[in-house]
């Protein structure tokens, strides 16, 4: 079986004088080529060029017509990428000059030999194989280089730019043309600049491939760039410049600095939720405790004094919420709420505290302001900032409220924590104060740092507005400088359209009932003093430090117990809303009044509350509200739980 013969490489001949043309012909057949035309003019040269597409071209360079072999070649190349080789008796410096133009792939003069011929056609032939598979890697570098969003250079040893690709000169806001030539230093800050070269020459310095984080403002706007670099070396191993990937890893950085600083706040939270349980059973006791005394038989002096501790429990108290507002433990009742008539009504009775100096604008015209939130949470989201730009505003200024409805996309969504897409209400809380660092902004929202002296401030009104936030599935952002004031925006996600509020309970005076209590509560203080104030007001009272004594008593008094009062969370295996259930599967309709320092089941809570069969008293609560609320809920009508 004989092989298959390879295919005669094809040769175009362009020579106007038809003797050397026939000789040209009969040379190149004898060499065991293909001989095409010959054609005596540029212009034919041209057009026979473009219909048989030959190998390689074989061009006199003076012709007869307008267009000379010069010209030709150099259309040839242009526009089919075929190779010309100048066969010309003329050898003077201007024509090889102007010949270069053409960038020919070789030059005979006449007279010639046959193997001069061959040579000059192969390495013309072989020359013209390398650049078009240079020309094929090259168009496979720019389609790899220009198909990705990573910025893709070469620098040479001194820094400046040989090659980059479009995402390059995306990023850092320029064109391909006013990159290539110069370093760093034209293109960045000066002390950028330093720190990029740096780095560029500790990797030249190692001779091996890097990858590191690089941060890089880049048209004003910042990056962060996981940078891939490693030296270029030349066939003998000598290092010719430094090649570098760097792939935009702005928005994982900024998604995993919030995913650490949400699992230290969690753990934060968890410890600061814990500590917030202990001091609300003790404040309760205390509260309580203070109540209990008969102050008609005391001093003055001693009624002062305790006048004094009572508001003192009573800051305390709003202390231990604001921290569980921060850990998230704060217990949450969701209503639908009007937020524009929220911020005018605590602007007006902020009034006073405010001061005459600051002016109060409201900019709520028509808005649709509707959010689902906890009213006394926004309350105290609205009092924190507002307080905090009185704060800010120590010689006046105004300060303004705007109500905005945004759309947030999918994308905004993604870089905060439990959002979802849709409409956002954007309040806006504007002051004219003085401003704040960049340092400052930094730790703006961390819990118990505070700008204020010692014995000014908490340091938990901004983290507790964040914190209440997050629980409705917002977030806050602030935007300041130093000199120019600063703004809060608080974004809430937007209900379509209202619905009834519950009517809350007014402050009342001790009253007394009637009636029997199952008290359970695992803290022994607390269960003593709400014991004696609950006899005193009237109820029997029976009472179980825990779930399992608590059944025990419900054994032996059920068909007399009119109430059960229980804290949420004790120790044991029954807490709080497992003896509901245990209770009210004996018998349905048993009227609850749930207590707690925090909440760690707020969407079972939640649930009870649909069935307005339960009430919730948080710890500590004001006596006379307690009793109160005891009363009228044990007046009202039994209602049966839906099984």
């Amino acid at each position: 079986m004989t092989a298959p013969t390879m295919p005669a490489t094809r040769i175009l001949i362009v020579e106007d004088e038809r003797i050397v043309a026939m000789n040209l012909h009969e040379r190149l057949v004898g060499l065991g080529y293909e001989p095409m035309g010959p054609v005596p003019s540029g212009e034919a040269a041209l057009a026979l060029a473009g219909e048989l597409r030959p190998d390689l071209v074989l061009m006199d360079i003076h012709l007869e017509g307008e267009m000379d072999g010069v010209d030709a070649a150099w259309e040839i190349r242009q526009r089919f990428q075929i190779p010309s080789l100048f066969v010309t008796a003329f050898s003077e410096d201007a024509t090889l000059e102007r010949a270069k133009l053409a960038e020919p792939f070789g030059y005979i003069l006449k007279p010639f030999e046959g193997r001069e011929l061959k040579a000059n056609i192969e390495m013309a032939l072989y020359k013209h194989r390398m650049e078009e598979a240079l020309r094929q890697s090259q168009a496979l570098l720019q389609s790899v280089t220009e198909g990705t969003t990573d910025a893709v250079y070469v620098k040479d040893p001194q820094g400046r730019y040989l090659m980059c690709n479009s995402a390059t000169a995306r990023f850092l806001g320029k064109s391909v043309a006013e990159i290539l030539g110069r370093d760093d230093t034209a293109l960045f800050e000066p002390e950028e600049a330093r720190q990029l070269m740096a780095g560029d020459r500790r990797v030249l310095a190692s001779g091996a491939v890097q990858t590191y984080d690089e941060f890089v403002t880049c048209g004003g706007v910042s990056y962060i760039f996981l940078a891939t670099k490693g030296p270029v070396r030349d066939a003998r191993g000598n290092v010719i410049g430094l090649f570098g990937v760097s792939h935009d890893i702005t928005e994982r950085r900024r998604l995993q600095q919030r995913a650490r600083q949400a699992e230290k706040m969690e753990a934060i939270g968890h410890l600061a939720g814990g500590m917030a349980h202990e001091f609300n059973n003790i404040l309760a006791a205390m509260m309580l405790s203070l109540d209990l005394l008969p102050r008609q038989k005391l001093e003055p002096a001693a009624i002062e004094v305790l006048d004094e501790i009572s508001g003192l429990t009573q800051r305390s108290a709003t202390l231990v919420r604001q921290v569980l507002a921060f850990s998230g433990q704060s217990m949450i009742r969701r209503e639908v709420l009007d937020l524009a008539a929220i911020a005018t009504r605590q602007g007006k009775l902020l009034h006073q505290l405010l001061g005459e100096r600051i002016r109060f604008i409201l900019d709520a015209t028509n808005v649709s302001a509707w959010v689902e939130a906890d009213k006394t949470a926004m309350e105290q989201v609205l009092l924190n900032l507002y307080l905090n730009a009185r704060d800010a505003m120590k010689e006046g200024g105004v300060l303004r409220v705007k109500l905005t409805e945004i759309e947030v996309s999918a994308e905004v969504a993604r870089n905060h924590l439990k959002v979802a897409p849709g409409k956002f209400i954007c309040l806006s809380v504007a002051d004219t104060g003085c401003g704040m660092a960049p340092e400052t902004q930094r730790r703006l929202f961390e819990p118990f740092f505070t700008t204020k002296e010692v014995g000014q401030g908490t340091g938990l009104g901004l983290a507790t507005v964040r914190g209440l936030v997050e629980q409705h599935h917002g977030w806050v952002e602030a935007e300041s400088r130093l000199g120019q004031g600063s703004t809060f925006r608080v974004y809430l996600p937007a209900v379509a359209a209202p619905s009834p509020t519950p009517i809350s309970l007014p402050q009342a005076d001790l009253v007394r009932g009637e009636g029997t209590i199952l008290l359970v509560e695992d803290e022994p203080a607390l269960l003593l003093v709400c014991a004696r104030l609950l006899t005193r007001s009237g109820y029997q009272v029976l009472t179980a430090a825990d779930g399992e004594e608590a059944l025990a008593v419900w054994a032996q008094h059920q068909a007399t117990i009119n109430l059960l009062f229980t804290d949420m969370v004790m120790p044991g295996k029954l807490s709080g809303l497992q003896l509901v259930e245990r209770l009210r599967a004996e018998k349905p309709g048993l009227k609850v009044v749930l207590t707690s320092g925090y909440n760690t089941e707020i969407p079972v809570l939640d649930k009870a509350f649909s069935t307005a069969a339960i009430v919730y008293l948080p710890k500590p609560c004001d006596p006379a509200i307690m009793l109160q609320v005891i009363q009228k809920y044990l007046q009202s009508p039994p209602q049966r739980i839906p099984q």
